[in-house]
């Protein structure tokens, strides 16, 4: 099945808005896995799907490049972003360090409103049905906010932002594995304990709990990846380019 960036979307109005709104669209389909790491993006095709010109189409991937979520290729153009295993676990070692300093500063500036804020986005995501027709899609927005909530109690708008950007990087593929895997039991089991420690002020605690959340995270997408390219000698990061 070919995969393209744009999937019958609505044509776009050029005005003061165009860039910021073709912007979202793209990043939400690369985000959400609709457009594969690997896949190539071609700005005239984009341009003629959205009803636009090619302008606020450079000016989107321009952004797109910046966060890190897509690339130029030599001859290519515009990728999505492909990480391989070691790229992967580099990423979740950063994300290791800065999780861990985020939900540990987090605890310590939290407010009333902050616990139940994070509350009402946890038991929103376990009280989700498995058998809903869009339980993977939804598990997977609401644990975005729920981490998102979480840093943003730090009130460090740096720290936030690099943080958000390492895991915009690794999305995608955490989404594809979601859908293969669907590994929520455990991740839940994480959840509940960082919010405990957060809402009880153990920052210490809460911050080792993040880190250690996100190392199970990455143990999961890598145990995926691996079970995936034993059963086919093709990887995912080829089986991408090959659908494009």
């Amino acid at each position: 099945m070919r995969t393209s960036a744009a999937t019958a979307p609505s044509p776009l109005r050029e005005d003061a808005s165009l860039t910021e709104s073709l912007y979202n669209s793209l990043r939400e389909r690369v985000l959400s896995g609709a457009v594969l790491p690997g896949s190539e993006l071609r700005q005239e095709l984009i341009a003629k799907q959205f009803g636009v010109s090619r302008v606020p189409v450079r000016e989107a991937m321009s952004r797109l490049q910046a966060e890190g979520l897509i690339i130029r290729r030599p001859r290519r153009g515009f990728v999505v972003t492909s990480l391989d295993i070691p790229e992967i676990i580099e990423i979740f070692e950063l994300r290791m360090v800065l999780e861990q300093h985020a939900i540990d500063t987090a605890t310590r500036m939290r407010s009333e409103a902050d616990v139940r804020g994070v509350e009402e986005l946890l038991v929103k995501m376990e009280t989700l049905d498995p058998a809903g027709e869009n339980f993977v899609t939804d598990w997977l927005n609401i644990n975005r906010e729920f981490h998102g909530r979480l840093i943003a109690c730090a009130r460090r708008h740096r720290l936030a932002s690099i943080t958000f950007n390492l895991r915009d990087t690794i999305e995608p593929y955490v989404r594809i594995e979601s859908f293969l895997t669907a590994g929520f039991g455990a991740a839940e089991n994480e959840h509940r304990a960082i919010f405990e420690a957060f809402r009880d002020g153990a920052s210490n605690r809460a911050g080792a709990l993040s880190r250690d959340h996100c190392l199970s995270t990455m143990n999961r997408l890598l145990d995926g990846i691996r079970r995936r390219e034993l059963e086919s000698p093709i990887s995912l990061r080829k089986k991408a380019r090959q659908q494009n």
